[in-house]
């Protein structure tokens, strides 16, 4: 329930019900985890952040190492275009090599990757960091990836971000909500 919270409230009216309630051995406490970057920036080209990417290869990477997540599948959602997830697709890919990457199953992308597909575990890369917030994403598109990104985690969702909401303007409803 949690973890489909931000999508019931922004896009459902309340009335979306949650289809699976995870088993006590499939539970993770807490299912939702909010990490902020504080020295999180976007480079030059505004469209990757590096130490959000950083942060997020090194939670997966312990994950990897936790006998108890063994079977836990992982992906990781850039909410401003591809060029996050493919920076830490190449860092998984390097750090973690294709053997923890495939037992994992993880998968990294903008929202469209994980249309219709779920993990155990999500991570959410917001990208936007003080030095360059942005404009507010606020076409009925962003709804939408928005709306598949904050719904695709089985059991734990991880928002990685590098701005407060005050950082955000008012007019800001998609990541002030999330």
């Amino acid at each position: 329930s949690p973890i489909i919270e931000y999508s019931k409230r922004e896009f459902y009216n309340h009335e979306l019900k949650p289809l699976r309630t995870p088993k006590a051995s499939e539970r993770l406490d807490p299912p939702l985890i909010d990490v902020l970057v504080e020295d999180g920036y976007r480079r030059p080209d505004g469209k990757v952040n590096l130490p959000e990417a950083r942060f997020i290869v090194n939670e997966i990477r312990s994950i990897a190492e936790d006998t108890d997540m063994a079977s836990r599948s992982i992906g990781v959602v850039s909410l401003l275009g591809n060029e996050q997830a493919f920076e830490v697709w190449d860092r998984l890919t390097r750090e973690l090599g294709p053997e923890l990457m495939a037992r994992h199953d993880i998968a990294c992308g903008d929202a469209r990757t994980f249309q219709g597909k779920e993990r155990d575990i999500m991570f959410l890369s917001m990208v936007a960091a003080p030095n360059n917030v942005g404009a507010a994403p606020s076409q009925a598109m962003f709804d939408q990836r928005y709306n598949v990104a904050a719904s695709r985690a089985r059991d734990r969702m991880y928002l990685v971000r590098s701005v407060s909401i005050d950082d955000l303007s008012a007019a800001d409803r998609l990541r002030r909500g999330l």
